[in-house]
């Protein structure tokens, strides 16, 4: 989940064993649709909603927007283990979530 506090975006991260095995999650949805020439822009505006930081989160947001999609989307999990940024945040959040104090992102 992810809220703004006066000029800073806050993001929330679910750290729970529901993580498919993928080191530092997020999820997307992705809804293929038949493209006769590719295109990096209508993948990107077309194609995938997110970035979620639960699958929770996208589940529910494709269940309640499902007009919006087709009958294939899917969610999707990738990794952020290449990005240094999210990786750090994830990882202090799950040091904190052992610790069982809330996480605070910084």
């Amino acid at each position: 989940m992810s809220y703004c506090e006066g000029d800073e975006m806050k993001i929330e991260l679910e750290v729970s064993d529901k993580n498919e095995g993928t080191a530092e999650p997020w999820w997307v949805i992705v809804d293929p649709k038949q493209m006769m020439k590719p295109d990096c822009y209508a993948v990107m505006m077309g194609m995938i909603t997110g970035p979620f930081f639960s699958r929770e989160e996208a589940q529910t947001h494709l269940d309640g927007h499902r007009y919006n999609f087709t009958s294939r989307a899917v969610v999707y999990c990738a990794s952020g283990c290449y990005t240094n940024q999210y990786r750090r945040a994830y990882r202090e959040a799950e040091a904190k979530a052992r610790a069982g104090a809330p996480h605070v992102p910084s």
